[in-house]
């Protein structure tokens, strides 16, 4: 197995696409595309998301610094390209930090997770972020996704009956 083919495999993994906020050491806006953002905890909320441990801006997220994950809607794609590439500045239309400790807003994303890094942990060549889940909001709205290296939108079409999934009181699941 190589790069290329393992890369190719998670791609085929449809994901949700969101942009990460946080204010940096400096004091400057910082911004990234994510798609390894996964939920963790109920109680206590927590969320997880992944991060180059070679990244200019891992400094933003460390232990104990506040981030905001914004779920993109599916009108975002090129938002999300802007924040995927190196050394971009802070899109326009993308408001700037309102106080030094508050993460960015991303207008136009249909929810807000507002988070406190908890912990990171080394993840080979990532850093695995635990974000202790402070406040929400959200709004209804298409989701933008990723999959097979390309954008697209979800459709509320049904791909086959969920009746016999649906979790019983005795079996496999208890």
């Amino acid at each position: 197995m190589n790069f290329r083919e393992l890369r190719d495999v998670f791609g085929l993994f449809t994901t949700g696409v969101t942009v990460v906020t946080a204010v940096g050491p400096d004091g400057e806006p910082v911004g990234i595309t994510a798609n390894s953002v996964t939920s963790v905890s109920l109680e206590p909320p927590l969320v997880l998301w992944c991060l180059a441990s070679a990244s200019s801006k891992l400094a933003a997220f460390a232990p104990g610094m506040p981030f905001a994950i914004h779920i993109l809607a599916a009108d975002q794609a090129e938002l999300a390209l802007q924040f995927a590439r190196r050394g971009t500045r802070w899109p326009d239309d993308a408001s700037p930090p309102g106080a030094a400790a508050s993460p960015p807003q991303v207008p136009g994303a249909i929810a807000r997770i507002e988070c406190r890094t908890k912990v990171w942990f080394e993840g080979g060549d990532h850093k695995i972020i635990l974000g202790a889940i402070e406040d929400l909001q959200a709004q209804p709205a298409a989701p933008l996704v990723f999959h097979a290296s390309r954008f697209g939108t979800f459709t509320d079409q049904p791909v086959a009956d969920l009746a016999p999934l649906q979790r019983r009181s005795s079996g496999p699941w208890d």
